[in-house]
């Protein structure tokens, strides 16, 4: 198992670039999850959400042309420019994108730079795959909404493929992280960051529908939404095998507030953008911790 700290470039490129102050405005739970996470892997987990999080960005910037996104999209992640085009974004997006080149820097001096690019590869597909499936028709007609195998599909590439590389990291770097052997883990994992995305799909898809993409349509509300509880019981498995109370906490937390946004989501049916209030986010954050034994 490697303990090497990271490079200390990767970290200063990291630091100059006020990345924490950055990670902790784009995603308040991943950041409360980094904090109980072992020093020696959270440059490279933290890392690669915040990459993922630009090319995300990047596919929504809906006022920007789609042909101008799908090629910044596939020059990654090898290159970007270093004047991020102008793609209508502004606040903290377009700060992370104007940041982007010093993050792909830091990610040349990390040593699991090559994984941590196989696994944005393939979230670098699933955004592409949502742009190019959801691109407006000449004629102005609307798309059709994503079949249930184009959804799996669509889940499994953004959100699945992140609990495997979570969960290789993991293996790789921590000695004896959990009671099941990485075999069975990491299908746990899968299913795991499907059922958070389809959570995410779920309180977002009246936002989407307004915008063209229809994920989930009315009539698959109801089962979808009972189907996405069943992926996050996935959760509760992965959760419960892993060793180190830290990072059993790390992954109950996101488990939790994704139950917690279904159960808003069950009582909006008609698609209100429901969140979590922020004292709740901190009740569970401690509560992940406490009831970690």
């Amino acid at each position: 198992m490697s303990s090497t700290k990271p490079p200390a470039l990767a970290l200063t490129v990291l630091d100059t670039a006020g990345y924490e102050r950055l990670l902790k405005k784009l995603a308040r739970t991943f950041a409360l999850s980094l904090r109980i996470l072992p020093a020696s892997i959270r440059p490279a987990l933290s890392l690669a959400y915040m990459l993922a999080r630009a090319s995300d960005s990047i596919a929504d910037a809906s006022t920007a042309p789609t042909f101008q996104r799908l090629a910044l999209l596939r020059a990654l992640p090898d290159s970007y420019p270093e004047k991020s085009p102008d793609l209508g974004l502004a606040g903290d997006e377009r700060d992370l994108l104007i940041r982007l080149p010093d993050l792909l820097k830091a990610l040349e001096a990390l040593p699991d730079a090559a994984k941590i690019k196989a696994a944005w590869r393939v979230i670098l597909r699933g955004q592409i795959f949502d742009l190019e499936r959801f691109e407006p028709s000449t004629d102005g007609a609307p798309q059709k909404p994503l079949s249930p195998e184009e959804l799996v599909e669509y889940t499994q590439l953004v959100a699945g493929s992140v609990g495997e590389f979570w969960t290789s990291m993991c293996f790789r770097h921590i000695p004896d992280y959990a009671s099941k052997p990485v075999d069975e883990m990491l299908p746990l994992a899968k299913i795991f960051g499907q059922g958070l995305q389809m959570v995410n799909i779920l309180r977002d898809r009246r936002r989407d529908a307004d915008s063209g993409r229809v994920y989930i349509p009315d009539e698959r509300f109801y089962p979808e939404l009972q189907r996405a509880s069943e992926l996050l019981e996935a959760g509760t498995q992965y959760a419960s095998a892993v060793k180190p109370r830290a990072l059993r906490a790390a992954c109950k937390l996101p488990l939790d507030l994704a139950r917690q946004t279904l159960a808003l989501v069950a009582e909006h049916p008609l698609g209100l953008r429901v969140k979590v209030p922020r004292h709740k986010v901190w009740l569970a954050f401690a509560k992940s911790f406490l009831n970690s034994p």
